[in-house]
């Protein structure tokens, strides 16, 4: 997708971006989203559309950067903004248009709500991105947000696994979000926050109509997972454990995702590897976290995050003898910030060990479904919502190699059941 586009009335260039962000990066749009981030002031003199991701790295989007050269004060500028807009598929259009209307509201109403929370607390705001711009007219739903990169932050090899230096200071924003959200629903306890915030209002695997629905995707999934262990071997149980579970796989998933106190709080709701920036001190130190992409948030347990984020991005030496630690750090962190706004802390360290256990279930299926993608190779990698009958079984038939030639997926999948078939949620 080769494109030509204008960056001023006397700037042009050819640059490689998707036909959907060059149909709705504008020169208006460009021009409101400087003033929004630099005032009025600001004055445009030219702008760039750039690559910005590798390819399949945004499922639901289509990426690109923005660079803008500006004047303020007579002094010349350049900043760049990350456009994300709705991908140019020619179906399943609604289901787009409802996930992106979830992270646009998530930045224009739920975000500065926590943030007003936090900040009469003494706390730091939430670390996202800021969001400069946001449309939801239907076919240019897009959303515009500083250029983390360009501020020194990173993203770690999500083939690799997260360490845990890392792991902490994930768990320690999860926790503040979850804080926020639980001090929030203090301030208004007879209005459910699911009623108040329209981006949790739809639950995205409801919506899911890509080649099916969301219970016919975990099908799939478990038919091609059962024949992935079997190419292990000495899977048994595990497969005898699939394929029990699977004619009510999807129930189970819904029970999962029940919001019931004193555990239910706004989900950030897909934190893996790729939705993480970090920044690092000079001796390369982790020091901070930014999180990325709120287009799955919801009201769920926290145990949701936890179980997606510790199972899906840590391997098996990284997450077991560090787990007590890890929700212990969480455990702290939420203690602190409810403590900062003088409220009791609704759940003790033990009862949130317990209910990690108790939604295990869903940490388990979300492994199974998207671990294999996650350590797939850069090189190896394809579009994992397409549903069409050729694209399934080039999917199905990529991970049976990976059985063989890949060495990351065998001992992550595997810590991974092992774990669980030891607590006894697979037996």
């Amino acid at each position: 997708m080769v494109a030509c586009i204008a960056v001023h009335s006397v700037v042009w260039s050819i640059l490689l971006v998707s036909e959907g962000v060059l149909r709705v990066v504008t020169e208006d749009v460009v021009q409101a989203s400087l003033v929004s981030d630099k005032g009025a002031e600001a004055t445009l003199v030219s702008w760039t559309t750039e690559t910005f991701t590798a390819a399949y790295d945004g499922a639901t989007s289509e990426i690109a950067n923005v660079r803008i050269q500006y004047t303020l004060a007579g002094t010349a500028e350049e900043v760049s903004y990350v456009v994300k807009v709705t991908p140019s598929r020619a179906q399943e259009k609604e289901f787009y248009s409802i996930i992106f209307a979830k992270e646009c509201n998530f930045y224009a109403e739920i975000i500065p709500a926590l943030n007003a929370v936090l900040k009469g607390i003494g706390e730091k705001p939430l670390r996202f991105p800021k969001c400069v711009y946001s449309s939801l007219e239907p076919g240019k739903e897009m959303i515009m947000l500083e250029n983390l990169q360009e501020q020194g932050y990173s993203m770690q090899d999500r083939t690799v696994g997260i360490d845990a230096a890392h792991s902490l200071l994930v768990l320690q924003e999860l926790a503040r979000l979850h804080a926020a959200s639980l001090l929030l629903q203090a301030i208004t306890p007879h209005q459910p926050l699911v009623h108040r915030f329209q981006a949790l209002q739809k639950e995205w695997t409801k919506e899911f109509n890509i080649g099916g629905d969301f219970e016919t995707f975990i099908s799939n999934h478990l038919d091609d997972v059962v024949e992935m262990f079997e190419k292990m071997g000495g899977c048994e149980e595990v497969v005898a454990w699939v394929r029990k579970i699977k004619p009510e796989a999807w129930t189970l998933y819904k029970q999962q995702l029940v919001a019931t106190p004193p555990f239910a709080v706004i989900n950030h709701g897909d934190c893996w590897i790729n939705n993480l920036l970090f920044k690092y001190d000079k001796d390369k130190r982790p020091v901070e976290v930014k999180m990325l992409d709120l287009q799955c948030c919801r009201v769920a347990s926290v145990a949701t995050d936890l179980l997606l984020f510790l199972n899906l991005n840590l391997t098996g030496p990284v997450r077991r003898p560090n787990l007590n630690t890890f929700l212990a750090s969480y455990h702290a962190t939420l203690t602190s910030v409810m403590q900062k706004g003088s409220s009791i802390v609704p759940f003790t360290l033990e009862q949130l060990q317990q209910e990690y256990v108790d939604r295990g279930y869903y940490g388990i299926l979300e492994c199974l479904m998207w671990l294999p993608n996650t350590v797939r190779q850069p090189e190896d990698m394809m579009d994992i919502l397409d549903r069409t009958e050729d694209a399934r079984n080039a999917e199905r038939d990529d991970v049976l190699v990976m059985v063989d030639r890949n060495p990351l997926l065998k001992p992550r999948i595997i810590s991974v059941v092992e774990e669980w078939m030891e607590r006894g949620v697979i037996s």
